[in-house]
């Protein structure tokens, strides 16, 4: 399991390693263009270089985060259209940077309701995607969402039904944030509670299709369809919860991510970092392990 963070790319995407490092990460997460606007990422091939060398020599396994502003559940074509156009993106660069994967948000029905022909047109789409470049090994990572806003993917159904809409495709992964799953229901901070939860996801999705986890505790209850992220131990699930669910089998290969505000406001920070790597070790769970690729076994 590795400690991870997201990390500013702000002066040159290579700077995230270091970065990464100086807080103690073992993976890291960035934006590489800005995630509130459409403008597509323009990677020269002197920054892909760069970026290449400076993953290779701090030995830090990289993921993307898609802009926020993609909606596959829209059914506005030029919406759609610049969606594609982002993931594409996106995806390209991550195959020349030796990225692990992209991680992104499906978007919202907008009250239309999410229905099995909603899950084969998105999932047409984000194939399609994945065809684009089929000798691309980079994965593209669904994650859930905490239900506010007719958004897809709250639940591990939906993000099922969109894996096999993607015809159960190799390349297709999913990353759970705690702090969303915690808003949507999900106790992932009781042993009971969590057992439920993933054994839900072992049987909508299946576990070899779990490529990382944003690690985020929250400001709001259990259930409460917000997505505020709160520092780890800071908030309801607590440090006792993450405890439990670091415990669950699930988890124990998968890069934890944080995307916490941070004790200084500042973001992802060592004391956070710390956090999760003592609760590591009183779990005696190994440490940094190359992030695990999904299994071409199909979804149960």
């Amino acid at each position: 399991m590795r400690i991870g963070a997201h990390v500013s790319s702000a002066g040159g995407h290579h700077l995230v390693f270091e970065r990464g490092r100086a807080i103690g990460a073992e993976a890291v997460q960035l934006f590489i263009s800005a995630p509130q606007q459409w403008k597509l990422p323009a990677c020269t091939g002197e920054q892909i270089a760069a970026f290449n060398a400076a993953r290779e020599k701090h030995a830090l396994p990289a993921f993307f985060h898609g802009v926020y502003l993609m909606n596959f559940g829209s059914p506005d074509e030029g919406m759609l259209e610049r969606s594609m156009a982002s993931l594409r993106s996106y995806m390209h660069f991550a195959g020349l940077m030796g990225v692990a994967g992209t991680i992104f948000h499906v978007g919202s029905h907008l009250g239309a309701g999410f229905s099995d022909t909603m899950a084969r047109r998105i999932g047409g789409m984000l194939l399609d995607v994945l065809n684009d470049e089929p000798a691309n090994p980079s994965l593209l990572i669904l994650e859930n969402n905490a239900g506010q806003g007719n958004c897809i993917g709250g639940h591990f159904g939906e993000l099922g039904a969109l894996i096999r809409a993607m015809d159960n495709h190799p390349r297709a992964a999913i990353c759970i944030d705690t702090c969303h799953a915690f808003s949507m229901g999900y106790d992932l901070a009781t042993e009971d509670g969590c057992q439920s939860a993933m054994a839900e996801f072992e049987q909508e999705i299946g576990f070899s299709r779990l490529a990382a986890v944003h690690a985020n505790d929250t400001k709001q209850p259990l259930g409460t369809f917000r997505d505020r992220h709160e520092n780890i131990g800071e908030g309801h699930i607590g440090l006792a919860g993450f405890r439990t669910l670091m415990a669950h089998p699930a988890f124990r290969d998968v890069p934890f991510l944080l995307e916490v505000p941070g004790f200084d406001g500042a973001g992802p920070d060592v004391k956070n970092v710390q956090r999760l790597k003592k609760l590591r070790r009183e779990l005696a769970i190994d440490g940094p392990k190359l992030p695990r690729i999904p299994s071409t076994k199909k979804p149960k």
